[in-house]
């Protein structure tokens, strides 16, 4: 089968009492990928279940030749929307006897839509495995993939990646995926086409280390204990990609729990005291905080900014290790799902790319006038880059790794030191030739790594303006502007006039 992004968001749909969220355009809602797909077969059978409103069975139903069947526990629907081809069923198709009765037209229906209340994932999971039981060969659509945790965690993370397409890029905002044993085809999603990927594979790299256990865990750090972090490690975990995980032993049964078995994943078992540059430099940076006095972020303890400068140790060891025989490697915190709901989203896309060069969310531009002035620059914990989640290929990636360790004892011997990302910038203007950027905020390092979807005008606000102030840097204003006005013109976002105007006008000045 094959999907088409153009072909799904022109289709028109037909209706004199549906409400404009219906007609809303592919991407956005999911009624005209539905209806398109009704389309792709004729004289078929059709499960919505879930009727709600009875959009989604208006949508299904959009060919005439097939026949809908539509199934809630109650009866609020206005039945004039529908035509003669959709059947409304007052019955809980969930419980297994009722689902007994229609188990061969379940078995022999071509699409199967599924959206439920209390949108918990765990009646939606029942259900694929009874599918999955019984041959099923159909399309079985899944609505709010992403938007709620619990469908995440109990049931899209749950599916092997090799059963299921992310199709969110042509139904709806909140997440929509299919299951299937038929291949899909997808075409002119409204974003960057994948690079080459012959010969080569990912590695990401991930860790947890309870730091309440630590000496110096101050009452913020012991405020977010092991439950915390794993209650938002489920995300980190489902990776569909080559992993690598570093924590204590105390939490390795409980990673292992969320860890899909069917994908390739390397547990290295370290006590935090025990990395290298966290013994080596523990006693170091308590010392010179006695001494200089600390008050930045009380939650930023020595542990904990030795545990972010472990990022880069634990890569070097993954990369000299390199367990997968990868080309390519990504950190990814162990609590990425706490940024953002749409990272799961991204994802997939992402691992489409290939991006050799060490890529980062720039976030808030940093003048090298105040970088170069050290003092000055880490009187504040200002941070111009996000290090929760990153990429590059081996070679990218070991220098960018050297370099910021480089630039971590270079800061000691000045007796300063407040996060990993402050030294982000220092490597920038120092080698600025192993960098790629894609811009955002902390919300946006996943899904901005392409193009440009959520929240435009944060760059503008920190990077553009800032560039523009500083008077430095004319590539960097270049990229962000060129990315930020590709970005629009492939419909990634919309924005007043006055601001893309004036992103119109600092692009021009870069060129000059």
């Amino acid at each position: 089968m094959i999907l088409n992004f153009k072909d799904i968001d022109s289709i028109t749909l037909q209706s004199t009492v549906a409400s404009g969220d219906y007609f809303g355009e592919a991407g956005v809602e999911h009624y005209k990928l539905l209806a398109y797909l009704s389309n792709q077969m004729n004289h078929a059978i059709i499960f919505d279940i879930g009727t709600l409103g009875g959009y989604s069975a208006l949508a299904l139903s959009n060919n005439s030749t097939n026949t809908v069947y539509t199934f809630d526990i109650c009866d609020k629907v206005n039945k004039k929307i529908w035509g003669n081809n959709v059947i409304f069923n007052m019955e809980n198709i969930m419980e297994y006897e009722i689902r007994n009765k229609w188990k061969d037209k379940l078995l022999e229906s071509a699409i199967i839509f599924l959206d439920i209340d209390p949108h918990n994932g765990i009646l939606e999971y029942e259900f694929y495995l009874w599918l999955k039981e019984n041959n099923y060969n159909g399309l079985l659509i899944l609505d709010d993939i992403h938007y709620f945790k619990e469908m995440r965690d109990n049931l899209w993370n749950k599916i092997p990646s090799s059963e299921k397409y992310d199709l969110t890029s042509f139904g709806h905002f909140s997440g929509t995926g299919v299951v299937t044993n038929q291949k899909i085809e997808l075409y002119h999603i409204p974003e960057r086409l994948p690079k080459d990927s012959s010969n080569k594979n990912w590695t990401i790299v991930t860790a947890y280390f309870n730091l309440t256990k630590t000496l110096d865990a101050s009452p913020e750090i012991k405020s977010r204990d092991l439950s915390y972090y794993m209650k938002h490690a489920n995300m980190t975990m489902a990776i569909d990609q080559n992993l690598v995980v570093y924590c204590d032993a105390e939490s390795e049964s409980y990673l292992r729990s969320i860890r899909p078995p069917y994908y390739k994943t390397k547990y290295i078992i370290i006590e935090f005291m025990d990395i290298d540059i966290v013994s080596k430099n523990y006693q170091r940076v308590i010392d010179i905080r006695n001494k200089t006095g600390y008050s930045v972020d009380s939650r930023n303890t020595p542990s904990y900014y030795l545990l972010c400068m472990a990022r880069y140790d634990l890569l070097l060891k993954t990369m000299k290790l390199n367990p997968f025989h990868s080309t390519h490697f990504a950190w990814c915190n162990i609590c990425i799902e706490r940024m953002s709901w749409k990272n799961g989203i991204y994802f997939p896309k992402i691992w489409q790319e290939y991006r050799d060069k060490f890529s980062t969310c720039y976030i808030d531009y940093q003048p090298k006038t105040l970088v170069s002035n050290i003092k000055e620059y880490y009187k504040w914990g200002r941070c111009g880059m996000c290090s929760g989640f990153f990429t590059g290929n081996t070679y990218y990636m070991t220098e960018f790794c050297n370099e910021i360790i480089a630039s971590f004892e270079e800061m000691l011997t000045h007796e300063v030191g407040h996060a990993d990302e402050q030294l982000f910038s220092i490597v920038f203007f120092k080698r600025p030739e192993l960098f790629e950027f894609y811009y955002g905020d902390y919300s946006e390092m996943i899904v901005n790594y392409g193009w440009i979807y959520d929240r435009p005008e944060e760059p503008v606000k920190n990077i553009m303006r800032n560039l523009e102030k500083s008077g430095e840097n004319p590539a960097l204003l270049k990229h962000v502007t060129s990315r930020w006005l590709q970005s629009y013109s492939h419909g990634c976002f919309e924005v007043d006039a006055d601001v893309y105007n004036s992103v119109k006008k600092l692009y021009s000045k870069s060129i000059q």
